[in-house]
């Protein structure tokens, strides 16, 4: 590379060109290889100036600079042996599970140098030993070749900024159920629109791979069991109670542990939060996700709703039976995803066309249809029943 030229790949490919003006006229031209070298984008600068593309998912880049209308460099992205940094940046367990085994395909591909921030640092390092995982907060990229972020949809400060604002409507009693003009979609950070595709979907658009679904595999560190008897893991709940995620049908949970218990199951609770019901080993509070996942481990087979702890049953390797109506099918992970809906109720409005970019900052209470959660609120005990004993998870 020219001694006047510096060009990074971290927040997008940037190419700066260095020192005082002295007349010349550079011209930056940016090609994806992968779509036949189409031009991308092309910029004059003059030295001591930098221009930058603002697309930071991954693109297999062709930089061609020109100085004075002559080709003067040429560079081809290649991070071999270079150090790579990914950002997993939502806090939600789901979506880390979902995300964090695409690096590993990332690292693999590229051979690169790979560093992992994750507020799940300490759940993955073991599964990836050949990436650097973290969570302490990266405060400089300056050694990082290149560097990708991957999220669901709107960016954080425009989410908090949402949720700030919506906050404030309430406190002032003003019943806003959402913020309006906003949507999911951010150009510079997704192909797609995240809310039309699946979760996995979303690391593999931004790491530049093709779409597969690949089941991280979570280690549990403890042979023996928890409990004797045959026991089934459940949670009733979802990422900050937000209505649409919940089975809310008043009986549900408590009537199917019931019938449950009936035919010889012990249930046990594992969320986080505090559970009131009824007959079941309650194994809530601050047991981290190791405890967690060695119950899940010896468990016949997990019941909960499209939520974290159903994306960590999925990730041990076990059934999981997931209770909801407000995703499409194709959502969440297909493997061992045993649905539970009511198809003759509304479902689907969180990836719908109409209604998927109203919940960019939305309160708990919000319906998009308002028709009072219907999609999960119709769903009896008995349909989950009867799924489990068609799918053969229990002994009659």
């Amino acid at each position: 590379m020219g001694k006047d030229i510096k060009i990074t790949y971290v927040r997008g490919p940037k190419v700066e060109i260095l020192g005082k003006d002295d007349g010349s006229i550079y011209r930056a031209v940016f090609y994806d290889v992968d779509k036949d070298c189409e031009l991308v984008y092309d910029s004059f600068m003059k030295r001591g100036e930098w221009t930058r593309v603002h697309k930071q998912y991954y693109v297999n880049w062709k930089i061609v600079i020109l100085k004075d209308g002559e080709e003067y460099y040429e560079e081809y992205f290649n991070c071999k042996n270079k150090e790579v940094l990914i950002v997993l940046w939502s806090k939600a367990l789901g979506d880390n599970i979902s995300w964090v085994s695409y690096c590993e395909e990332f690292r693999k591909k590229h051979d690169c140098n790979l560093t992992v921030f994750s507020d799940f640092d300490f759940l993955f390092k073991e599964m990836y030993p050949d990436i650097n995982f973290t969570s302490e907060n990266i405060n400089s990229r300056e050694k990082f070749y290149s560097a990708y972020e991957i999220s669901y949809g709107i960016r954080h400060d425009v989410y908090w900024d949402g949720m700030k604002k919506l906050n404030r409507y309430y406190e002032n009693n003003v019943p806003i159920k959402y913020i309006d003009n906003l949507t999911l979609l951010d150009k510079e950070f997704h192909p797609e629109h995240p809310a039309h595709i699946p979760m996995q979907k979303h690391a593999t658009n931004i790491l530049g791979l093709p779409f597969f679904e690949k089941r991280p595999n979570i280690p549990c560190n403890k042979n023996e069991r928890p409990i004797k008897e045959k026991y089934i893991c459940i949670s009733e709940f979802a990422s900050s109670d937000f209505g649409m995620k919940l089975w809310n049908n008043r009986i549900g949970w408590q009537t199917l542990v019931d019938e449950l218990n009936k035919i010889g199951y012990t249930i046990v609770s594992i969320s986080k939060e505090k559970s009131n019901l009824k007959n079941i080993v309650k194994r809530n509070g601050p047991y981290n996700l190791h405890d967690r996942i060695w119950y899940l481990k010896h468990s016949e087979f997990f019941i909960g709703l499209p939520s974290g702890l159903s994306w960590l049953s999925w990730a041990t390797g076990k059934k999981t039976v997931m209770i909801g109506g407000f995703s499409e099918d194709w959502h969440e992970f297909q493997e061992d995803n045993i649905r539970v809906k009511n198809y003759d109720s509304c479902t689907g409005c969180f990836n719908s066309l109409e209604h998927a970019d109203k919940l960019c900052c939305y309160h708990a209470s919000f319906c998009p249809e308002n028709k009072n959660f219907e999609c999960s609120r119709k769903i009896s005990p008995k349909m989950v029943m009867n799924k489990i004993i068609e799918n053969n998870l229990i002994e009659i």
